[in-house]
């Protein structure tokens, strides 16, 4: 069985777990070609989808239509709200939307995080491939161990001599590095979003508004985190326009956030349309 990978969004976060599991079960895994990609931009499948992240993983989805099983990210898997992103389809259910697209291979959604309490759905995945229940036993036993949350290290809230410390913050999937420094004022120090722990963002986020999907939970949390840290001295926010549930957070961030803050939109960051910023740092 060949099974493919949409990388684009929040791979870092449980990519590498479900791509080294299906390799030893004996699958043959497939991610994107970076290079196909562009060539499906165009494409009415493609063009229908709100927010630039989620038109270019609609996009690397393609590339791999002649696999058997696309394995993809889903980003709030077990929340039901539909307050702001739970409102977006391709935010709330991103295996869901994607499988409703025409020349989609079957789709296998999995939670954009490790966590125990996923040992069924491993289970049941694997033996999807294989039928042999000793041998899907031994490889769970091999991987067993890495089912879980690797929390990240705090990113340090100290003063740089000279510099004045920036909060960057947005969707997460729409924040890497390259993209933080673009929107940072010069020789300021930034700390971005994606740097900090996610479920500590979830937790602040819930004291706000517990009702919010998870995703929403993150942004909001790092506005409220950001506000609290004396040592920053400004937040900017990125934004994709072409985004409703962006537009519905950016009021509410704005209505949370305890210091200036700068909007910046992704389609004015990412003006030649090659996607290549978005990219970084996701399979690509």
């Amino acid at each position: 069985m060949r099974i493919g990978f949409v990388t684009q969004l929040l791979w870092d976060r449980y990519g590498a777990f479900w791509h080294h599991l299906f390799e030893e079960i004996g699958a043959e895994v497939a991610v994107p070609d970076s290079e196909s990609v562009p060539g499906f931009l165009d494409d009415s499948r493609v063009t229908s989808v709100p927010g630039l992240a989620f038109q270019l993983a609609v996009a690397q989805a393609l590339t791999l239509q002649e696999c058997d099983l696309l394995v993809v990210p889903s980003l709030n898997a077990g929340s039901e709200s539909r307050r702001g992103g739970g409102q977006d389809p391709w935010v709330s259910d991103f295996p869901g939307a994607l499988g409703t697209l025409r020349g989609i291979p079957p789709v296998l959604g999995v939670p954009a995080w490790l966590a125990a309490g996923q040992e069924t759905l491993v289970v049941e995945s694997l033996q999807q491939i294989v039928r042999d229940a000793t041998r899907v036993r031994r490889v769970w036993d091999r991987h067993r161990s890495r089912l879980r949350h690797e929390p990240l290290s705090d990113p340090g809230w100290g003063t740089a001599a000279g510099r004045k410390t920036v909060g960057v913050l947005g969707q997460p999937w729409l924040l890497n590095d390259d993209l933080a420094s673009r929107v940072a004022p010069a020789e300021a120090r930034v700390i971005g979003q994606h740097k900090i722990d996610p479920f500590r963002l979830r937790e602040e986020g819930s004291r706000l508004d517990p009702r919010m999907i998870p995703t929403d939970q993150e942004a909001l949390g790092a506005a409220r985190l950001f506000s609290r840290r004396g040592t920053v001295s400004e937040l900017h926010l990125i934004i994709d326009v072409t985004s409703g549930s962006d537009l519905w957070l950016q009021d509410r961030i704005t209505k949370h956030a305890g210091k200036p803050l700068v909007v910046h939109s992704l389609q004015e960051i990412i003006t030649d349309g090659s996607f290549e910023l978005l990219a970084k740092g996701n399979g690509m």
